[in-house]
């Protein structure tokens, strides 16, 4: 079955503003939208796809009066040529794209397998696959990826940072605070968090993973018996935004005058304005890549 995009889902998708695509459709031809019988305007993969094509030959500096004079296989040699070289990975991460939307497993395997010979592991879970995963969270949050595609890739990507976190060997950083990581109670968006993990594992911290719907008081009673007392989690779809605070007050209260630390971020936090918490104990970061480079 063909997949059916709006014009705001091409936005989200590939990163070109729809007045921009309004224009190149009446400039340059380069995508005709379909009409359903109540004269609705609709895309369809292949638009998608050259749109994202187009969008990896925008960033590297090529007009797009260039572009539009090109035929959809020249256009393809040309992002296949730029995939090669290091740089801001648009090609791959857009070729990724294009895999989960066509649910294609051997596209996906064939893509990465390329990043991994051309980049290295570092690169490819780090630059490319970081900044995929950033962006399925946005794709999800914004409708514009259903919750099949979601979980599709989500699972692929997920098979592939467990298997790598357990090949790393990596010596601990003496005298650093073990880091707990976990989800909420109903939250289970843990690529995020399973990408936390492989980095802050791959500097040297010890961490301990919990996954996803960990109760507020097993918390507690992890640092009871354990005395691990930094935590990192992720708010995707639980607690909602009007929940956080009471959320965090509760965390408060549980963990009394103890010495723990708490960090969060996610979609949830992020629509949040005018919390009103300890801001010793607890800290709010714009994004993943924020709570990395804050260890």
């Amino acid at each position: 079955m063909t997949n059916r995009y709006s014009i705001k889902d091409l936005e989200q998708l590939s990163g070109i503003k729809a007045h921009t695509i309004r224009i190149w459709e009446q400039r340059y031809k380069l995508i005709t939208p379909k009409r359903t019988e109540t004269n609705i305007r609709y895309y369809l993969d292949s638009d998608l796809k050259k749109l994202l094509n187009i969008s990896v030959l925008i960033k590297k500096g090529i007009k797009i009066s260039k572009i539009s004079q090109l035929s959809n296989e020249e256009i393809q040699a040309l992002v296949l040529e730029y995939s090669r070289y290091r740089g801001e990975y648009e090609a791959q991460i857009n070729g990724l794209k294009m895999a989960m939307i066509d649910f294609d497993v051997e596209y996906f395997e064939k893509i990465l397998g390329q990043c991994f010979f051309t980049f290295g592991p570092d690169v490819t879970f780090t630059q490319i696959l970081g900044k995929f995963i950033a962006e399925i969270g946005i794709l999800w949050q914004t409708n514009s990826i259903s919750i099949a595609h979601e979980h599709f890739i989500s699972n692929l990507i997920k098979q592939k940072l467990f298997a790598a976190i357990d090949q790393m060997i990596v010596t601990p950083k003496p005298d650093t605070e073990p880091i707990v990581l976990y989800l909420p109670d109903n939250e289970l968006h843990e690529l995020s968090l399973l990408y936390i993990y492989y980095t802050l594992k791959k500097k040297g911290y010890r961490v301990l993973y919990l996954g996803q719907s960990v109760p507020a008081e097993n918390l507690k009673e992890l640092f009871d018996k354990t005395g691990r007392r930094l935590f990192i989690s992720i708010f995707t779809s639980n607690p909602f935004s009007e929940e956080v605070e009471d959320y965090i007050k509760k965390l408060d209260e549980l963990f009394g005058e103890n010495d723990c630390w708490f960090h969060f971020t996610g979609y949830q936090v992020q629509n949040v304005t005018d919390l009103n918490f300890n801001k010793e104990r607890f800290h709010i970061h714009p994004s993943v890549e924020s709570i990395c480079d804050s260890f």
